[in-house]
């Protein structure tokens, strides 16, 4: 489990400081925010010197990779100390004094994602919900589309969080209606499931279906290439997406290269995985492989270039037996002398071997 070593201000309240409160506060997002003054308060009324991160985002009911980007946020702002000393382990302290920044350094900005903001996302009355539904047609219709989709009636839940969609994350109505269909052919009809993923679809900038077909995809792609290796997850690793969007993008190889790829790698290794595959396409990719026809030929020439060798190797051994045979060492026999010298033995064998 991941911990924090804090080194806490022994105090009976929490002050927060001035120059934090009028100085920072007003342009921070409500879930940094949350970050800050929760584990200020933390740090300072605290009697051990550990505190869970993980235990800290359940109590702030949010992500732990949302909470570690609002700390290192707010440690690039300057309020307060944040290091990594190693993947479990954070070292924290807040500064009681504001910062002193050099003259004409830029003001850091916001990251570009925006799921902390998903901790604050508005809450609407059901009456303003009604309210909607009677003067727009098209939130009426949205939410007779999503029923349909769904499979059943929707919550006051639902209809709250379909319209945030448009409301808070400011996505098209369109949009909203290819989203709850995709999640919905996936068999994700769980409102918070879809909620995840329409703020997915911002963070990545996603704002027209168009764009969006284009991701489900290009995600479809990765799920069909890990499913050809054996897998089953549900979820792409970021190291994954890079390492196939090599292969897509920057080697050029189209779905049915990469899946032949993984057929030869589950055919020759036990445990497939993706750095066997990549050695098997960057060889294909030296060697200008486009298509399954190039492939094939390039399995010929193989072939014939492994038939070859043997062929040569075989003559080789022919070639050696036959000098060694040939190099044997022979005798300059006179026969015209043998049969002469034998007429003598017997001459002398008749005459009692004199």
């Amino acid at each position: 489990m991941a911990s924090l070593k804090c080194l806490p201000h022994k105090q009976s309240f929490v002050p927060l400081p001035y120059w934090f409160i009028m100085d920072y506060m007003p342009k921070s997002l409500g879930g940094y925010l949350k970050v800050y003054i929760y584990l200020f308060a933390q740090t300072n009324t605290l009697c051990e010197t550990t505190l869970s991160l993980e235990d800290a985002a359940k109590e702030l009911d949010m992500l732990y990779s949302e909470l570690l980007q609002a700390l290192k946020y707010w440690n690039e702002q300057g309020v307060l100390y944040f290091k990594e000393l190693s993947s479990d382990e954070f070292e924290i302290d807040f500064h009681l004094d504001a910062p002193v920044k050099k003259e004409n350094e830029p003001a850091v900005k916001l990251p570009l994602s925006k799921t902390i903001i998903s901790q604050s996302r508005p809450e609407y009355r059901t009456e303003e919900i009604n309210l909607y539904m009677q003067d727009s047609p098209s939130v009426n219709r949205l939410f007779k589309i999503a029923e349909q989709y769904l499979g059943r009636l929707l919550t006051s839940t639902d209809q709250k969080i379909l319209y945030s969609f448009y409301d808070w994350l400011h996505m098209s109505f369109d949009l909203i209606e290819f989203l709850v269909e995709h999640c919905a052919s996936n068999n994700h009809t769980a409102i918070h499931y879809i909620e995840k993923v329409a703020i997915s679809w911002v963070d990545s900038g996603i704002t027209t279906v168009e764009k969006a077909k284009e991701k489900v995809a290009l995600d479809k792609r990765y799920f069909k290439i890990l499913s050809a290796l054996g897998s089953s997850k549900s979820s792409v690793t970021l190291s994954e997406k890079k390492c196939i969007d090599k292969w897509l993008i920057e080697y050029g190889f189209k779905i049915e290269v990469i899946l032949e790829a993984c057929k030869r790698t589950v055919m020759q290794t036990n445990k497939p995985s993706l750095n066997y595959v990549d050695s098997i396409l960057i060889s294909w990719y030296n060697a200008k492989v486009k298509t399954l026809e190039d492939i094939l030929l390039l399995d010929k020439a193989y072939e014939s270039k492994k038939q070859l060798n043997t062929q040569d190797t075989y003559q080789n051994k022919r070639t050696s037996k036959s000098a060694k045979f040939n190099n044997m060492y022979s005798h300059n026999w006179n026969f015209e002398e043998l049969e002469k010298l034998e007429s003598e033995y017997i001459d002398r064998k008749l005459n009692g071997g004199k």
